[in-house]
């Protein structure tokens, strides 16, 4: 697949104007396949969409690799931890133990956890951080990304 294509594709998945009204305009599948589906709200759906729209050659390539990552994770292929990595445990909102992950393309991170969503294995992005600095994930990123993960579904 050619750079252009790639870029095409990435951009096909934003929501489009009008759809998805009954979730307030922040919910969204990007990816859905054999395995799982991948899912974004608020603050993930937000940011992912922002990204798509920029024109940095660093957002560029973030907006045509995650893309990639997300079929390829509904697909049940593996994915190497500078794509996908489990970040630990945190509380949601209702007091249980959520095993959160993340997306990650360059200094982007979409934050997140595997669940039962619409009957199908999905997981749920809730919380992003666009231009992470630190190698550590962002404690309070980490606690958002859980506690978000519960209103949903």
């Amino acid at each position: 697949m050619d750079r252009r294509s790639r870029d095409r594709n990435a951009h096909s998945h934003r929501r489009q104007p009008g759809k998805d009204a009954s979730d307030n305009g922040r919910e969204g599948l990007v990816a859905s396949g054999s395995h799982a589906d991948v899912w974004l709200f608020g603050e993930a759906r937000e940011e992912y969409e922002a990204l798509l729209d920029r024109t940095d050659e660093t957002s560029r390539r973030s907006a045509a690799q995650l893309p990639r990552y997300f079929e390829r994770f509904s697909n049940g292929q593996p994915l190497g931890e500078k794509m996908f990595k489990s970040l630990g445990r945190a509380k949601d909102g209702a007091g249980n133990t959520v095993q959160i992950h993340e997306f990650k393309s360059y200094q982007f991170r979409i934050y997140g956890v595997i669940k039962q969503y619409k009957g199908r294995k999905a997981y749920v992005g809730t919380a992003c951080d666009p231009s992470k600095k630190q190698d550590k994930a962002d404690p309070k990123k980490i606690k958002k990304a859980a506690e978000k993960s519960e209103e949903v579904g």
